[in-house]
């Protein structure tokens, strides 16, 4: 599937150590596309295109290198034209500066990277992805998002 929609890189260029597309053990089968942008905690998290916020989590103030810790990731989920989602994962605790149903303008800044989830270092878990079913935690597929610009 092509993508609808432009993204950006959701996070500022000069904050960014490095863009990881293939090393996590956890981006296989439906996350494959997913890509993790290694910048500080503390670093603000863009919305990467135009859309509408969907699903907002900071209430989690945990995280770290353990499967145990899978659920506990801060996230934003933004509906995006043409049934495109982008979800951004392991965000700073309280961090968010979205709410659901509110509009969000690609640049916008929307929360901070941070620690929480099941996570080896701070970094922004970024993907692109369509709903295939009904269920909403387990019926996706991410899209491959080709290079920031």
């Amino acid at each position: 599937m092509i993508l609808s929609n432009k993204y950006i890189l959701p996070v500022p260029a000069a904050s960014l150590e490095r863009i990881d597309r293939s090393s996590s053990p956890a981006h296989t089968g439906k996350l494959r596309n997913a890509i993790d942008l290694i910048a500080p905690v503390g670093t603000p998290v863009f919305a990467a295109a135009d859309g509408v916020v969907r699903f907002v989590n900071d209430e989690s103030n945990t995280g770290g290198p353990s499967i145990e810790y899978w659920n506990d990731t801060n996230f934003i989920v933004i509906e995006h034209p043409g049934g495109e989602y982008s979800r951004y994962d392991h965000l700073e605790f309280k961090s968010a500066q979205v709410k659901p149903n509110q509009p969000a303008k690609s640049g916008q800044s929307i929360g901070r990277v941070g620690m929480t989830g099941f996570t080896y270092l701070p970094h922004l878990h970024f993907q692109v992805f369509v709903f295939t079913g009904p269920n909403l935690l387990m019926d996706f597929d991410t899209l491959p998002v080709p290079d920031f610009a």
